[in-house]
């Protein structure tokens, strides 16, 4: 979920993608910038989880936007938002920042 060009000693999307394949892996770019999360881009997140068939690795500088890109798209999917806070904070990170999409994004889900 690292947009390219963010740091300059970091490997770019082409490089990254090419070395997942070459490993066998499925490769998706979902790029989220410092100014936040759009729905197209919670949904995207949604549907790589649910076509997943197996473990999905999602990266950042740090793990927090990936973080709370999944627990909006968990959320999207119906899931709890207590239990998806409850994972990610076992995890190390806060989701409090996205908590109030969370909770639209579930009640719209059951809905």
């Amino acid at each position: 979920n690292r947009p390219d060009g963010e740091a300059p000693d970091e490997s770019q999307g082409p490089e990254i993608e090419a070395a997942a394949k070459a490993a066998g892996l499925d490769y998706l770019a979902i790029p989220i910038s410092h100014t936040g999360f759009s729905e197209p881009q919670v949904a995207a997140m949604q549907d790589a989880l649910d076509a997943a068939e197996g473990g999905v690795l999602a990266y950042c500088r740090s793990g927090t936007r990936s973080t709370l890109l999944w627990a909006l798209a968990q959320a999207r999917a119906g899931a709890d938002p207590e239990s998806i806070a409850e994972a990610a904070h076992n995890a190390g990170y806060d989701t409090s920042p996205v908590r109030p999409a969370m909770d639209m994004l579930a009640a719209q889900a059951k809905s």
